[in-house]
């Protein structure tokens, strides 16, 4: 059917952006901002649970939408859970580098390190995902499922593509605590993961694509399609501009600097990336020359 993609496919890309977006509204602030932007998350979490069971009993549009949404947004808790301190891995996980260069480290070395330093979000994911396979186990439809997972697997490849090293990640966005782990990754133009990242990725759009034109497909499974196929492209842009030559990053817009008392060693921070931000302020400047 003409035009059936392009509702699903924007639906897709502003429920991606204006998530991640407003997650990273809170990052910088202080913590008692944090502590109650990540509260009011919870609660929409807990409501995102309940919608995607209520919606997995719906074999409507309407229920395949709301279903998504749900999966969205219950992956945006995990993602607001990380990237703002509060579930990330034990304790004093990432140790002081015991050697000057970190190309010393043996790989094994540095993997370990890396996953304990977020070890309790990795198995906080995984528990969703259980959950929410048991929750649909009966259900009329699981896309709500299907999108929690493409989400996780498109963030899981993207931290491995960082750890085999990529170009452009900023370590500022991870929390306070664990900026110390640029110990353990090196920087690169690219590597191999990278491009099996991208063609991956490709092809699993173009299978998606398909399952969204097929003759034989009804209009829920057309939206599921595209609205996955959609995402997984988004995810594979988002692998690219880490390796790129490019100093872009996609939420500037919400970014903002750690409290004082919070950020690493000056000396440690990379140049802050271009983003839109500055527009309007360049735009007024140069109409007032």
């Amino acid at each position: 059917m003409r035009g059936s993609f392009v509702l699903p496919v924007l639906f897709a890309a502003f429920a991606w952006w204006f998530v991640t977006g407003l997650i990273f509204l809170a990052y910088g602030r202080s913590r008692r901002v944090t502590t109650l932007f990540f509260l009011g998350a919870s609660v929409v979490m807990m409501l995102a649970l309940a919608g995607f069971v209520y919606a997995g009993a719906q074999e409507t549009v309407a229920g395949v939408y709301l279903s998504l949404i749900c999966g969205i947004l219950l992956w945006g808790w995990q993602v607001a859970s990380y990237y703002l301190g509060f579930v990330t891995g034990p304790e004093g996980s990432v140790p002081f580098p015991a050697v000057p260069r970190k190309q010393q480290f043996p790989l094994w070395h540095r993997f370990r390190n890396v996953f304990r330093a977020s070890a309790h979000h990795e198995l906080l994911a995984v528990l969703f995902l259980v959950v929410m396979a048991l929750l649909s186990f009966d259900a009329a439809h699981r896309w709500g499922l299907w999108v929690y997972l493409t989400l996780w697997s498109m963030h899981g490849l993207a931290r491995l593509n960082v750890f085999f090293g990529v170009r452009n990640f900023r370590f500022e966005m991870l929390p306070a605590h664990l900026h110390r782990l640029d110990q353990f990754v090196n920087k690169k133009a690219h590597n191999p993961l990278s491009a099996a990242i991208v063609i991956f990725g490709c092809v699993a759009v173009l299978v998606l694509i398909y399952q969204g034109i097929v003759p034989a497909a009804g209009p829920t499974q057309r939206i599921g399609a595209w609205v996955l196929g959609t995402l997984i492209l988004l995810g594979v842009v988002e692998n690219l501009l880490l390796v790129l030559p490019v100093n872009f990053v996609l939420w500037g817009w919400r970014t903002r600097p750690l409290p004082v008392g919070e950020r690493p060693d000056a000396s440690r921070q990379a140049p802050a990336p271009r983003t839109l931000a500055p527009l309007p302020e360049r735009i007024a400047k140069g109409m007032g020359k």
